[in-house]
């Protein structure tokens, strides 16, 4: 029993902080996701909206309500306790680089490059199946009740909180397969900490930002919308190599008929 109540103790607050500085981190890690939306909203400024943006859509639901916040808040929590645990492993982990001479080519930008393929490729085919029939009224139908959303991570966090740890989880096996194959520098981690949470804002913000390198599009924001709008493709939150592998990827354009945006309910 003792064992089971140190363990627990551990996996809520790995810190062992008092309540009022858990509290405190917490508020602080909100602060912290309200600014970056206020930078990136700021910073996107000189893109356009996508084109898709404009007229008349069926936004369905659009309107925050108690279910909503709700969700938001105990995701507030799930977050708090896995960026505690990201912290603690950038920190402690015998498998985690700390030292700036340690710091390289594979451990540093490889492994970030690993990581967000790796994560994707894990998330993918889970959040097609949260789209199952026989499982998507239950979670997953939750975060589709916005089909064009523009409120950054509010939109993005607005989930299932079984969805939220569903993610978390994946991620969190993302990190150690990437630390036991190429290594990985605690850097690293707040790296990919920093790509994600900007990533799911601007999923979820309605700005016209895509990324190309080397001939590939790594990253664009109009293929998650098409997720909104066709909750049949594009399962994977940054790059779109995964779909592509699944037949599930369809490119963005903003002539698709809104009647294929109720699909969804």
């Amino acid at each position: 029993m003792e064992a089971a109540v140190k363990f627990s103790s551990f996996l809520l607050n790995p810190w062992s902080l008092t309540f009022p500085m858990w509290v405190a981190a917490a508020v602080a890690k909100e602060a912290a996701l309200q600014a970056t939306d206020v930078c990136i909203t700021f910073a996107c400024q000189r893109f356009d909206p996508l084109p898709s943006r404009t007229g008349t859509k069926p936004l369905y639901k659009n309107v925050l309500d108690r279910k909503d916040y709700a969700f938001l808040l105990m995701n507030s929590f799930v977050e708090m306790i896995f960026s505690s645990h990201l912290c603690y492993n950038a920190w402690y982990s015998s498998y985690i680089q700390r030292s700036w001479p340690s710091f390289g080519i594979l451990n540093g930008p490889i492994a970030l490059l690993l990581l967000i393929l790796f994560n994707d490729m894990l998330y993918a085919p889970a959040h097609r199946l949260l789209h199952h029939p026989a499982v998507y009224p239950y979670i997953h139908k939750h975060h589709h009740r916005s089909i064009y959303p523009s409120r950054g991570n509010i939109d993005a966090r607005n989930e299932h909180p079984i969805e939220q740890m569903i993610a978390m989880a994946l991620w969190m096996t993302a990190i150690y397969m990437v630390a036991f194959s190429t290594g990985m520098h605690a850097a690293t981690i707040i790296g990919h900490l920093a790509v994600m949470t900007m990533g799911a804002s601007l999923n979820h913000a309605g700005f016209d930002l895509e990324i190309r390198f080397l001939g590939v599009d790594w990253y664009s924001t109009g293929a998650h919308e098409m997720h909104h709008r066709r909750p049949d493709k594009n399962f994977a939150q940054f790059t779109m190599f995964w779909d592509k592998l699944m037949g599930t990827y369809i490119p963005y354009t903003d002539e698709l008929s809104d009647a294929n945006a109720q699909k969804a309910k």
